[in-house]
């Protein structure tokens, strides 16, 4: 429902009156719901898979329909998002077992798919703030790609442009899916849209 949402931001940004998409929107942004817990300000009781994708739902459609309180809100999920996934100054994301209150300590398999649901959720929370810091949250989602991770491995191909599909406590899963490679190109064209390419070394 959070891609959903996602995609009924896009239609009624081009159509407002779309009757439709402003349903879908609004089924979406109820589906998220709200964390029941103040020491876990999370709408799920585990993070799972491209976790960015919730707070991102909420600060698209809180966007496209001038709600304050919703942008807020997925700010704010954002910030703890990356508060739990960042370890050391680089990303240190949930891994394919999930991830609930108690467990903090470095996952694997790490997916690319949620560190490119981070850079989306952090370029559009920048859109939408021109707060800097998201910049460097798109930033340091790269340079989990370009090796700033827990394995210190780069999980793209520089010369094919393809991503690796998961990083691993000794490396990298060496298979090159279509899901990983359009997560790190995806990454990197946030990155290079938002001109933080050059704060990661080649």
């Amino acid at each position: 429902m959070a891609f959903a949402t996602l995609g009924a931001v896009d239609v009624l940004s081009a159509d407002r009156d779309d009757l439709s998409a402003r349903a879908l929107l609004l089924d979406g942004v109820a589906s998220i719901g709200a964390p029941s817990d103040a020491r876990w300000p999370w709408p799920e009781s585990r993070l799972r898979y491209a976790n960015a994708a919730l707070p991102e739902a909420l600060l698209a459609a809180g966007a496209v329909m001038d709600d304050p309180w919703l942008v807020a809100r997925g700010l704010a999920m954002l910030r703890f998002l990356l508060e739990v996934e960042t370890r050391d100054g680089h990303l240190s994301v949930t891994g394919v077992g999930g991830r609930g209150p108690a467990q903090r300590s470095v996952q694997f398999d790490q997916q690319p798919i949620e560190v490119a649901a981070i850079a989306d959720a952090c370029a559009r929370a920048f859109d939408i703030s021109a707060d800097p810091s998201w910049r460097d949250g798109v930033a340091t989602a790269w340079a989990w790609f370009t090796g700033d991770n827990d394995a210190l491995t780069p999980m793209i191909d520089r010369e094919s442009g393809a991503g690796f599909d998961g990083l691993e406590a000794g490396g990298r899963n060496e298979n090159r899916g279509a899901e990983s490679t359009l997560a790190a190109l995806g990454t990197y064209q946030q990155a290079a849209r938002l001109g933080v390419l050059e704060r990661v070394a080649p």
